[in-house]
């Protein structure tokens, strides 16, 4: 079968990108593939035009863009990823004992998919299919580490940062580090930035290095104390990555090898 050099070159692009997750320039890509710097600048700024990858004006260096984002929603429905997350979410929800909610992006919310709440009397609640704000709280943190800085501003200078409590951050600047933060260590947390009295903790889940949803837990500060805390952050990023390897060999057509 006939294999035209340039696509190939150009998806080689794409997944050194999505794989290194971090912003790479043209010298960078040019030498990792061994492709002339030339070539390599006509597919970027190709890939550029169609939305599959951003460039930062300021260090002019490439990330992954929405379209990228998009394409990974199509590959993977909802129901894949709700019965592929379902076993972990239950074994997080014994772990820590407070409310577990799965979450997609949609254009600019995230919509709830899944909830899973402990026995007790005192607990989080919502209902499946309520969205959210993209740029509040845990879910934003989360869901805007998937983006690269330049995205993230633009965003948040069209929808703005609101104050819901006394913690809210309303800073750009001071997000953007979080997010960073966010980026760094594989997980967010929430400390009553979006509700006075709850804390939560967050994590993406990723198919193929593609984030395709976010998992996070959710509690009143008295039960997710700071003791407690660090025992839930582990929890929460070690379920968050078992259900990528789970969801990762959908995007080579290989759903019959899933980790159970």
């Amino acid at each position: 079968m006939y294999n035209a050099p340039i696509l190939k070159k150009a998806v080689e692009v794409i997944k050194l990108i999505v794989k290194e997750q971090k912003p790479l320039g043209v010298t960078d890509i040019a030498r990792f593939l061994s492709i002339s710097k030339s070539t390599t600048f006509g597919i970027l700024k190709s890939l550029e035009e169609e939305a599959f990858l951003v460039k930062d004006p300021s260090s002019k260096k490439y990330s992954t863009g929405s379209a990228l984002f998009e394409l990974s929603k199509k590959i993977l429905r909802t129901t894949d990823v709700v019965v592929t997350a379902r076993p972990y979410l239950e074994r997080l929800l014994e772990a820590v004992d407070e409310t577990v909610f799965l979450g997609i992006r949609e254009d600019e919310a995230v919509k709830l998919i899944d909830i899973l709440e402990p026995q007790k009397e005192f607990k989080i609640s919502s209902s499946l299919g309520t969205h959210m704000s993209l740029v509040a709280g845990v879910v934003g943190k989360i869901f805007l580490s998937a983006m690269n800085n330049e995205g993230v501003v633009d965003l948040l200078s069209q929808k703005g940062l609101r104050r819901y409590t006394e913690n809210s951050i309303v800073d750009i600047e001071q997000l953007l580090g979080e997010i960073e933060l966010t980026r760094t260590r594989g997980y967010a947390v929430d400390l009553e930035e979006y509700m006075k009295g709850v804390r939560a903790v967050g994590a993406l889940v990723y198919s193929g290095h593609f984030p395709v949803a976010g998992v996070w837990v959710v509690g009143l500060t008295n039960s997710l104390s700071d003791e407690k805390l660090p025992r839930v952050i582990d929890q929460v990023k070690t379920t968050a990555e078992q259900i990528s390897v789970s969801l990762s060999p959908f995007l080579s057509g290989k759903a019959g090898s899933r980790e159970k």
